[in-house]
């Protein structure tokens, strides 16, 4: 079974803007899925992960509340998610200035 990791990042940011961060902090490039506001992270250093960015409103009084959704999965190994789940958080937030709640 695929397991799944959330990070999810607050802000006024687009989802194509953290797609593209994800994407430049794993050396992969990104690719519209076939729904709107869903990106896919493809060509990512790992051929087991899979990351999808799309938009998830947690508040729909407050637009500043919603989140972008990093959605992080990896077919062989809870262990290696965890490990690139890490690796993201660090990344951004050490690049921009987002809230993630979520670790």
């Amino acid at each position: 079974m695929t397991g799944v990791d959330h990070l999810d990042v607050l802000g006024g940011q687009s989802v194509l803007e953290v797609a593209e961060m994800v994407a430049a902090v794993l050396g992969a490039r990104t690719a519209m899925g076939g729904e709107p506001g869903r990106i896919v992270v493809t060509e990512a250093p790992d051929p087991a992960l899979r990351i999808v960015i799309e938009l998830a409103i947690h508040d729909r009084e407050l637009p500043e509340r919603w989140a972008r959704r990093i959605t992080i999965t990896h077919d062989r190994s809870s262990g290696k998610r965890r490990r690139w789940t890490q690796h993201l958080h660090r990344a951004l937030t050490e690049h921009r200035d987002w809230t993630l709640p979520s670790a």
